[in-house]
């Protein structure tokens, strides 16, 4: 645990001091979540023992927030970045941008850790469609906190959330990034027994 906790308190601060260096106030709050997201998690781990890489794997997550906020590409940074043009209606209604894809990886991870919880802590079958269904609603009701979260921010400062089109893309990634790891998840834990 005592490398995850340097990897992340290194990205942290590099993330600060980018943030305070350049006055962005929207992810200096971020920051502030997300370290509330791991302070949560871990008083969670506690309870229902994560597996270590369920934990690295949401530090990679936090690193790749941070990023998308720091790192600029030309006049934008990482998280309004184009990757590829699926879907161009204009506007924000772009597939594939580098926000989507950490949108659908975190509420991904988000189910998975919910499948795993909700199992530790209840006698549901494992590889249910229930414990599946109840991992992806669970993923899907935190994604829209975040996305209050992002519109109360939005109340009081400019910011890069974005508006409506924003919004519902991200809950569809949110959605489609919970179901695909719940698939994926539960399909090699049949082939692996191990969590």
């Amino acid at each position: 645990m005592k490398p995850l906790a340097i990897f992340t308190a290194l990205y942290l601060l590099y993330g600060s001091f980018v943030f305070l260096g350049n006055g962005n106030v929207e992810f200096i709050i971020y920051v502030g979540v997300i370290i509330a997201i791991f302070a949560g998690t871990l008083a969670f781990h506690k309870i229902v023992k994560f597996p270590v890489w369920m934990l690295w794997m949401l530090s990679v997550w936090g690193l790749m927030h941070v990023l998308g906020g720091a790192v600029a590409i030309g006049d934008h940074v990482l998280f309004a970045h184009q990757i590829y043009p699926f879907l161009d209606l204009g506007d924000e209604f772009y597939i594939l941008k580098y926000d989507q894809v950490v949108h659908g990886y975190l509420y991904g991870l988000v189910a998975v850790m919910s499948y795993y919880a909700v199992k530790q802590s209840f006698s549901i079958i494992s590889g249910s469609l229930m414990l599946a269904t109840v991992a992806v609603l669970v993923s899907v009701g935190i994604s829209g906190l975040n996305e209050i979260m992002e519109f109360l921010i939005s109340l009081f400062m400019v910011n890069g959330v974005g508006g409506y089109n924003n919004t519902m893309l991200d809950m569809c990634f949110n959605l489609t990034g919970a179901i695909a790891a719940i698939i994926l998840y539960t399909k090699l834990k049949k082939d692996n027994t191990q969590d």
